[in-house]
Order: C-alpha cells, then structure tokens, then sequence
C-alpha cells in the first residue's frame, strides 16, 4: 500500500507520541509517582505503527505486557491509558488493569496482557469469528521472543494454520525477555524460520525501518483478508529501555507517606 506525505506525517506523530508517552511514564515511575510496573515499549515505536496503520476498525489485536505502543497505535486515548497506570477509575479500564492489561475493545484492542504467550490463543478466536461471519476482518497477535517458546504460541500458529485463520503473528525480537537473552534461549537463529513447520509464511524484518514493516504488514494482512490464512513476522531489533530493573525502580515508600 503506497503512503502519502500525509499519512507518512500521521504515522510519525503517533511513533512520536508513543516515545514522549512512554518517557513521562518512566519519569513518573522512577520519581515515585507510579506504583506497580512500567514497561515501556521505547525504541519499537515502527513496529506498533508499521502494522497497525494497516488495520480497519474490524480488526483485533492482541497485545504484551510491554503494550503501551500497540495501543497507543491503535487509538486508545493516552490520558485514559496515563490514568490507568495511575490506577485511577478514569483510566481505560477504570484503574483496575495497570500498565500491563490496557485494553479498550471500541478500538479492537484485546488488551495487553502480563501472561507471556497469553495473546496469540485470542487472536485465534478472534479471527476464527471474522472468518465464520465473513466481516474480512484479521487478527494481529503482538509476542516477544520469550513467548516464542511458550506453548501457546505455537499451539496457536498451528491452529491458525488447520483452520486457515486470518491471523497475523508478529513477534518482536528485541533480544531478550526481561533479562534473558533470545540467543540463550531460543534454539534457532530466527524466530520466522519456525513458520514452516506450521505451514505458513515466515518473514524476517528489520523493526527499525519503518517502511519495511509497513510493507511486509500490508503484504500479510491483504493474504489473510483474501482467505490467504496466517503469517509469521519476525521484527528484529534491540531493547532500548527495560522495566522494573533495579536502577529503574522508585523510591520505597507507601502510597500516603
């Protein structure tokens, strides 16, 4: 899908928004003035906007706990999302999920989710009704290389595979879950290249160039709209900031005190 200068423009605002949000929320955490956990999603801004910007309002995502970008991109309100982490009742789940389960279904969010692996069983389910309804809506289920080998993961690509799903798998790559590195941990070299043992399409994708995400997004996303069935992508890129390392975390106090 070609882009215009517009559209270009648009998609760099909401990078940018998603970066000066996540940067005030860490300042908030480390100044004491969030309590819980904050994961920030700095420096993968082009992947929650490359593939979003592709999707309709019929469409559904899946999100992790690092999915302050993947709904920010989406169009959840960010002062509903600032006050969620707050834990305030005028937050987007009315306080009660925190930074790791924002959610807002108007904007076809499922929610970020604190389980590792925990979104791509939605997304089958989400796209298995799209399917059964004939709304040519798909489903995008955002994981990081940590939930690459959890079972739900790949017990949710080969389903989508079986049932020719219009499911989108994009895993994020940024070289470690938490604090374990993908090299430790995930025995092959490239996360995509386990796509052909589901029968579907793997592709590898640098996460820092924008334009190749919204290409390989759009190319994937027009197959399973056209009943084409599921897609692994692969963005790789690096970590830029982590949450609730210790040189991170705020001072120790109560709320009141």
């Amino acid at each position: 899908m070609a882009l215009d200068k517009l559209q270009v423009a648009q998609m760099l605002h909401t990078m940018t928004l998603i970066r000066e949000f996540d940067e005030r929320a860490i300042q908030l955490r480390v100044a004491g003035k969030i309590y819980g956990a904050v994961h920030p999603y700095v420096g993968q801004e082009a992947v929650a906007v490359g593939v979003c910007s592709n999707l309709t309002v019929s469409d559904r995502v899946t999100s992790t706990h690092r999915g302050h970008g993947h709904c920010i991109a989406r169009g959840v309100d960010v002062k509903g999302m600032m006050a969620e982490i707050y834990g305030r009742s005028t937050g987007s789940c009315r306080g009660k999920g925190g930074s790791m389960h924002i959610a807002d279904l108007s904007k076809g969010m499922l929610g970020a989710n604190g389980i590792v692996g925990g979104g791509p069983p939605l997304i089958c389910g989400t796209a298995l009704a799209a399917k059964l309804k004939g709304t040519g809506g798909v489903s995008v289920g955002f994981f990081g290389d940590g939930a690459s080998n959890q079972g739900t993961t790949l017990e949710s690509m080969n389903l989508a595979s079986v049932w020719n799903l219009p499911a989108i798998f994009v895993a994020e790559n940024n070289g470690y879950a938490e604090s374990t590195a993908s090299t430790w941990s995930v025995a092959s070299d490239n996360i995509a290249d386990r796509a052909a043992g589901f029968g579907m399409p793997g592709v590898i994708v640098d996460g820092f160039d924008f334009f190749a995400v919204h290409e390989a997004a759009s190319e994937a996303i027009a197959r399973a709209r056209e009943r084409g069935g599921p897609t692994l992508i692969e963005m790789k890129f690096t970590r830029h900031a982590g949450g609730r390392r210790r040189r991170d975390r705020a001072p120790h106090h109560r709320p009141g005190r």
